[in-house]
């Protein structure tokens, strides 16, 4: 064709102006439709796609070129070559957007896509396994559940019949969708929950009142995952309100409450909030079964609200660079955030936490001698670390610091710290000599 070649050339060589005018020309023409107005339509797209980090709107404007493009082709068999390269168009163009939130306006386009593949019986099955779990979430993220599951089952199925070695991967995606469908329903009920609360405190029964409240209590339970627990914010403020006002005597019930909106006003950034839950927490703590546990948080939750201020307790410089570094971006490289959870360590065992570290060391050359050297040198360090709680004085600060060498560990095993991760575990596993004994206040504080 005399004007789809030349815009194709120009397209490459990135002169977007000359490609449009023979686009323009071409399609002044009212072409037939065969496979030059399907090389047409995937230039057009090329050329409205977004020069930058485009949005939603944007993108499915230069989309729907490709989608003319493949329902063009899908129609003769010597052009289902064009659908294929139609769909890896539309992969790139639409990139960005596979990430949750935007990519649930993948939905109705994606699945154009992936079924016109289908129907051409496209060979590259790894190409459409992607494109179909690509989908699975795309649905998920949409809130269509029963979709999502019906079609995690059919990619299910493609995968083990054509890619075997695909198919671990498919586990994940099929359970999003029947988590979604729990959490959707769990979230329903305690929507209903919420009216009836409502009603019968128009009703003016406290007994009725506190009922509900103790129903929407255990109904929010299962849902008080770090990810999870900001759905239910909204119910258990009213919770809480209602049990105050209503005098209500279910003391346990109210302090648990608390402590959770406490975590999840944390979470949000809002300290102010969160202390003020904490503390009403530690007042409605009558039996003082969650004392310990509350006045920690309340320690870790101060010292987040002065982090310009050195505190005067080594133990609690240690929990503000642990919490320092659990603040910082995800994004940041290992050894951005190495030096701040090694100076956690180093505050916490200044006597023997870099031996330790030294211990884990992989630096140096290979061989066995050298193997040797490196087994008979952590073997030495390790020993360093067995006199640390005997230096540690009369022990009366051995609950808090197990529970930062806890933090820490923890801390530095999410961000992928191993070596500061291995040591913190050593130092946490000294505390493991039968110092402490079950009581049971921490058996009732474990089963809730």
């Amino acid at each position: 064709c005399p004007e789809t070649t030349p815009a194709l050339s120009w397209l490459c060589l990135g002169c977007a102006d000359i490609s449009r005018d023979c686009l323009m020309m071409y399609f002044e023409g009212k072409p037939p439709a065969n496979q030059f107005l399907c090389r047409a339509y995937l230039c057009q797209g090329q050329l409205e796609s977004p020069q930058s980090f485009g949005s939603v709107e944007e993108i499915e404007k230069a989309v729907i070129y490709f989608l003319k493009a493949i329902e063009i082709s899908k129609v003769k068999p010597r052009y289902h070559f064009l659908v294929f390269n139609a769909s890896v168009l539309y992969f790139q163009m639409v990139r960005p957007l596979l990430r949750s939130g935007p990519r649930q306006h993948l939905v109705p386009t994606l699945t154009q896509v992936v079924k016109a593949l289908e129907e051409v019986g496209e060979q590259d099955y790894s190409w459409r396994a992607q494109l179909m779990m690509h989908l699975v979430e795309c649905l998920v993220d949409a809130g269509k559940g029963k979709e999502a599951s019906s079609f995690a089952k059919a990619t299910s199925d493609f995968i083990e019949s054509h890619i075997p070695d695909l198919y671990p991967k498919i586990f994940s995606l099929q359970v999003k969708p029947l988590f979604l469908l729990l959490l959707c329903a769990q979230l329903k009920v305690i929507g209903r929950l919420d009216k009836v609360l409502q009603s019968a405190v128009r009703e003016g029964d406290a007994k009725v009142m506190q009922a509900v409240c103790a129903s929407q209590w255990n109904t929010c339970l299962p849902l008080l995952q770090h990810n999870l627990r900001r759905n239910v914010k909204g119910a258990l403020l009213k919770v809480a309100q209602v049990l105050e006002d209503t005098y209500s005597v279910q003391l346990e019930m109210r302090c648990q409450v608390h402590s959770e909106l406490a975590v999840i006003e944390e979470e949000e950034g809002r300290l102010e909030p969160a202390l003020l839950h904490l503390q009403r927490a530690l007042l409605l703590d009558e039996r003082g079964v969650h004392h310990e546990r509350l006045t920690s948080a309340l320690n870790l939750l101060q010292l987040r609200g002065t982090l310009y201020q050195t505190p005067s307790s080594t133990e609690d410089q240690a929990a503000m660079l642990i919490q320092q570094a659990k603040n910082g971006q995800p994004q940041e490289e290992v050894r951005k955030r190495r030096p701040m959870l090694v100076n956690a360590g180093l505050t916490l065992a200044p006597d023997a936490f870099q031996v330790v570290l030294d211990a884990d060391s992989t630096s140096g050359p290979g061989g066995v001698a050298h193997l040797s050297a490196k087994a008979q040198h952590h073997s030495a360090c390790v020993e360093k670390v067995q006199g640390h709680l005997s230096r540690q004085g009369d022990g009366k600060n051995d609950r808090e610091r197990v529970k930062l060498w806890a933090a820490l560990a923890k801390t530095a095993r999410k961000q992928e710290v191993w070596d500061v991760c291995r040591a913190a575990c050593r130092f946490c596993l000294l505390y493991d000599d039968g110092r402490w004994k079950a009581t049971k206040s921490d058996c009732e504080e474990l089963s809730i």
